[in-house]
């Protein structure tokens, strides 16, 4: 899913959210985020900040993420992302530009999240 399509949840700019956050559907957070957030696809936008633990099928970060995550399918970093994490995920794109500070494991099976 492309970083500008319609999305079904948003946390938007200027809006900070924190606790256990629970997505149905694809989530796209523009503004600030922590704590637990579990979803089917989890897309941090350039500018957002989030600390948390992500478990999720596909995750993408454009923006400042610290914590962990535990992608089912693949985790993307795009060229905006700043991340101290820790990942799991069996497929990881990393794209040029995009700083990243962590341990990555990759399992050959998927993951049950």
């Amino acid at each position: 899913m492309a970083l500008n399509e319609e999305f079904e949840s948003r946390i938007g700019k200027g809006t900070k959210a924190s606790g256990k956050l629970n997505f149905r559907g694809p989530v796209k957070i523009e503004g600030e985020a922590e704590g637990e957030i579990t979803g089917e696809e989890v897309v941090i936008a350039a500018g957002a900040v989030v600390s948390a633990r992500i478990s999720a099928s596909k995750v993408t970060i454009a923006g400042a993420f610290s914590g962990e995550v535990t992608a089912r399918e693949r985790v993307e970093l795009m060229a905006t992302a700043r991340v101290q994490c820790t990942i799991n995920t069996p497929s990881f794109i990393l794209n040029e530009g995009a700083q990243f500070d962590g341990d990555c494991k990759m399992p050959t099976k998927k993951l049950a999240a």
